[in-house]
This record gives structure tokens, C-alpha cells and sequence, in this order.
């Protein structure tokens, strides 16, 4: 029996030994990723910094960061470290200004591509170049390739339709494997969203579209895209035979045949022209 509690003793000397070194290392992991946390990571951003002010330096780093002939990882991790640096200097942004805008819009009756068209005119007007594509032609754009992104979607039961939640799911999934959604996720300088949502709303009007447009923004502000502008634009119910007329007439929102009508797209190419004026200084 003394020799049973002997080796009971024993094991639990053994046993504390084990939890002591186990629990040693994890304060001292916990310790180096904190130290690296908080010197690593801003030194790193502090001599990308510098690399992006030297055109010498600048334009090697730039064609690492997109030439194929490195590996995955290496060109992820100078990617997230550009990022960090505009975050933390916004005047490197103009590093990566392009002039471009990329138009996404989904569509299924047409309202949605009417507002989107009106928006391209605008981009332009507005002196932007604009990309003009549907959400299943932009699967293998690189976002952070544009200034602006102008995402479109209509609404289905109070949410974006299966398309744009296919779209939006694969590209989180893409950018988070990446290790493109920094945590927390700081708004990057020069890169900008707008948002635009079609509804008709039968039931209870804009708040059954709104959900919709805070999922999409809040997809872009996951990637670090400062959302400026958020459209809600009325289009006629169609569908549903006989029934969808009535609620294109006799719904919340009273009478919308028609809509978006030449006026409300006039709105919104107006609308556009001046937000691209604000929100980016061209040279």
C-alpha cells in the first residue's frame, strides 16, 4: 500500500511538472507574440513605410507583391504590410491610386442594371474610369486593384438574392485566407465603396431593403473600404402576374410603376458625379 501511494505521489509530481513547463510555455508563446505584437509588427510597417517613399525601393516591392514568380504567401504577406503602412501613413495611398472604379451589380428584373448604368455614367462624368460588371463576371477581380467599388443588388425576403451571398461569402473566404481582413479591420486611405440597393418593398417599404445594404457594407468594411455612400432606389415589383401589379400599385410605397423612371436615374448619375468629386481628389 505504501509503495501504491508512493507511485500515486509520483505520477502527481510528474503530473504538476508536465502542467508547470506546459503552462511556462504558453506564457512565454503568450509573451513572444505580444512583444511581437507590439514592436514587430509596427517596425515592419515602419520599414515598408520607407520602402514605398523610395522609388528605388518602391517599384521592385510593387512588382514582388503581384509577379507570380514568388510564392503565395511571400506576396500576401508584402500585400497586408502595404496595408498597413497607407493605415498608418494615408499619404502612401497615392502609391496606389489607379483612376478606376469597378461597377458590381446583379439584376434580375432590370431595375438594379438601370441604376448601375446611370451609376457608370457618373463614375465617368465624374472622372473615374469605370469597370462595368455583373456579379457573376467579377469573380477574379482583385478589389484592391480600383479606387471605388459600386456594388448593386436588389432584394430578396429583407436580404441580397443566393448570386451576390455566393459572391460575397467566396470572396471572404479568398481575402481571409489571404490574410487580407486585418483585425481589427482599420479603414484603408484611398480605397472607397458605394453602395446601391433596388427594392419595391410591399410590405414595409426601405426597412425590408435595408438589411440587404448593411450586409454588402459590411463586407466592405471587413476588407478595410471606407463605405461613403449608401443609395436605396425604388423599382417597380415585377413577377407574381396580376398579384405583382398590385403591389406596384397598392403597396406601401403607393404607385412605383415604372421606377426607376428617367428621373430617378438623372438623381443618381447626379448623385454619383458629385461623390466622386468629393470623395477623390483627381489630378
Amino acid at each position: 500500500m505504501l509503495l501504491t501511494l508512493q507511485r500515486a505521489r509520483g505520477a502527481s509530481y510528474k503530473n504538476d511538472i508536465l502542467y508547470i513547463s506546459a503552462n511556462s510555455a504558453f506564457r512565454g508563446e503568450k509573451r513572444l507574440f505580444e512583444i511581437s505584437g507590439k514592436y514587430l509588427i509596427p517596425y515592419i510597417t515602419g520599414l515598408v513605410s520607407l520602402i514605398l517613399r523610395l522609388p528605388l525601393l518602391r517599384i521592385p516591392y510593387l512588382l514582388a507583391m503581384k509577379s507570380r514568380l514568388f510564392p503565395t504567401k511571400l506576396r500576401n504577406r508584402l500585400e497586408v504590410s502595404a496595408k498597413r503602412a497607407v493605415v498608418f501613413h494615408p499619404s502612401l495611398s497615392k502609391v496606389f491610386k489607379t483612376g478606376k472604379a469597378l461597377i458590381i451589380y446583379h439584376s434580375v428584373t432590370g431595375n438594379t442594371e438601370k441604376v448601375a448604368l446611370a451609376i457608370e455614367r457618373g463614375v465617368r462624368k465624374g472622372g473615374l474610369e469605370p469597370v462595368f460588371k455583373k456579379v457573376s463576371e467579377a469573380y477574379q477581380e482583385e478589389l484592391f486593384d480600383y479606387d471605388l467599388i459600386c456594388f448593386g443588388t436588389p432584394v430578396l425576403h429583407a436580404f441580397v438574392p443566393p448570386p451576390v451571398n455566393n459572391f460575397i461569402r467566396k470572396k471572404s473566404r479568398a481575402y481571409g485566407a489571404r490574410n487580407q481582413m486585418l483585425v481589427p479591420s482599420p479603414k484603408i486611405p484611398g480605397k472607397i465603396a458605394f453602395v446601391f440597393v433596388t427594392y419595391s418593398g410591399p410590405h414595409i417599404g426601405i426597412d425590408e431593403a435595408s438589411p440587404a445594404g448593411m450586409y454588402v457594407k459590411s463586407f466592405f468594411g471587413h476588407l478595410g473600404f471606407d463605405v461613403k455612400e449608401e443609395w436605396y432606389v425604388i423599382g417597380e415589383f415585377r413577377g407574381l402576374g396580376r398579384l405583382g401589379k398590385m403591389y406596384s400599385i397598392r403597396g406601401f410605397l403607393g404607385d412605383i410603376r415604372g421606377r426607376p423612371n428617367a428621373k430617378d436615374l438623372a438623381r443618381i448619375e447626379e448623385k454619383t458625379i458629385k461623390a466622386v468629386k468629393s470623395h477623390f481628389t483627381l489630378a
